[in-house]
């Protein structure tokens, strides 16, 4: 059932959409904002409701004009929270890590500390495209919200930093080069490096036969990477020196370096204060945690499944620690006993063999779990009976969206 209805939107629910409650249903409208009275169209489905926005009757005093054309003419579903003020958005976020713990961990938690950086646009590093064929021409865009089928073509993107437009308008410039498919995907990140600083990774079609001519065309471009379908990412092409060129150009990285560096900082303060001789750091990537912590005269274990993320962590680590190329589920119990654990899992959160293996009748210490989905985090600590809340903090990696990244300690239940 269908209906326009006025709603007092009340919070910000994960995911970014405004909540409002209306005969006796929860109502989720997106571009919404605490204090807002709207008029919604919204669509009934069991126990709560879809809304779509109609007007904004009393704006809330947290409500600004969107910086970035894309938000509201097409609709971007990139960005969820432009249309409030930073202190806004941050507020909303320590709230929603509250909410996932109590709804989902079934714990109370008090509202976490939050740390922002410098940029509040212009701080990705990485920019990811849906790539779909518009007469007989390649358009690049991002996907209209509430709709993963649609995308517009993007102008600019405002959160993210002005060389990977460059590079992606080189990039449609040569996109008759690109392989026969209807739809691609690609990614543009900005790599270390003193010349050419940037990679890219296209997703999808099973042959390419010109890349060679399209990596010459894109002469912004360090390296090219490709995934085809149901295929293995290789590396097809690169302008440095490749027995000095890094091998993870294509691997995950953290897209707000300020940030990164002081979640990176605080989790190194944390696992330090339990006085460690050696620490599991799970999902490590290239190492970055890893280094930090063996630096300090930690023995580091370092797992991680991306075989190139691995094998520069293994190049970086000195002596005494080591990087494991596994499933953490899979490596865990040999890489046991340690004093501290750090989990940082992508969206998904941890296997459920992860949580089992963790008793708190472990010789171990503390948890350090870093998330960039609270849901999955309350989930998974909600496995861990018998260990306790110590810390939350919550960083706010993506301003603009409503993703929040949160460092969780949990200590034994019997440690004082």
């Amino acid at each position: 059932m269908t209906s326009s209805v006025s709603l007092d939107i009340e919070s910000i629910a994960a995911g970014g959409d405004g909540i409002a409650r209306h005969d006796g249903l929860v109502v989720f409208v997106p571009r919404t904002a605490p204090g807002d009275r709207v008029r919604a169209r919204i669509q009934t489905k069991g126990r709560m409701a879809r809304g779509v926005l109609q007007s904004v009757e009393r704006a809330a005093p947290s409500r600004v004009t969107p910086a970035c054309p894309h938000y509201e003419n097409d609709q971007c579903g990139g960005c969820q929270l432009q249309h409030l003020s930073l202190d806004a958005q941050r507020e909303a976020k320590r709230r929603i890590v509250v909410d996932a713990f109590r709804r989902i961990g079934r714990r109370d938690v008090p509202l976490p500390e939050l740390q922002a950086g410098a940029l509040a646009w212009r701080y990705r590093r990485k920019l990811t495209l849906a790539l779909r064929r518009a007469d007989g021409r390649w358009l690049a865009g991002l996907h209209v919200l509430g709709d993963p089928d649609r995308i517009f073509a993007l102008d600019d993107c405002h959160i993210a930093d002005e060389r990977l437009m460059v590079v992606w308008r080189e990039i449609l410039a040569a996109s008759s080069l690109l392989p026969d498919a209807a739809r691609l995907r690609g990614a543009v990140r900005l790599v270390d490096g003193p010349d050419k600083q940037t990679a890219f990774t296209l997703e999808g079609a099973t042959r390419w036969t010109t890349h060679a001519d399209f990596f010459a065309r894109v002469p912004s471009l360090a390296s090219l990477w490709w995934i085809p379908d149901a295929g293995v990412r290789c590396r097809l092409h690169d302008r440095r020196d490749t027995t000095a060129a890094g091998t993870a150009d294509a691997s995950f990285a953290q897209v707000n370096l300020d940030v990164s560096a002081r979640l990176g900082r605080f989790v190194t303060t944390t696992v330090m204060a339990h006085t460690p001789s050696t620490v599991i750091d799970g999902y490590a990537g290239t190492g970055d945690q890893a280094v930090r912590l063996s630096g300090l005269g930690v023995r580091v274990t370092a797992i991680e499944l991306d075989g190139d993320a691995s094998a520069v962590c293994a190049g970086r680590l000195p002596g005494g620690s080591r990087a494991l190329h596994a499933r953490v589920e899979d490596a865990l119990s040999s890489a046991l006993p340690a004093d501290v654990v750090i989990l940082n899992p992508p969206r998904a959160g941890v296997d459920t063999r992860v949580t089992a293996r963790l008793a708190p009748e472990l010789p171990l210490r503390a948890i350090v779990y870093v998330s960039c989905d609270p849901a999955t985090l309350a989930r998974d600590v909600a496995r861990l009976p018998g260990w306790r809340v110590a810390r939350i903090a919550a960083f706010d990696m993506f301003p603009q969206t409503a993703h929040v990244e949160t460092v969780c300690e949990l200590v034994p239940e019997r440690a004082p």
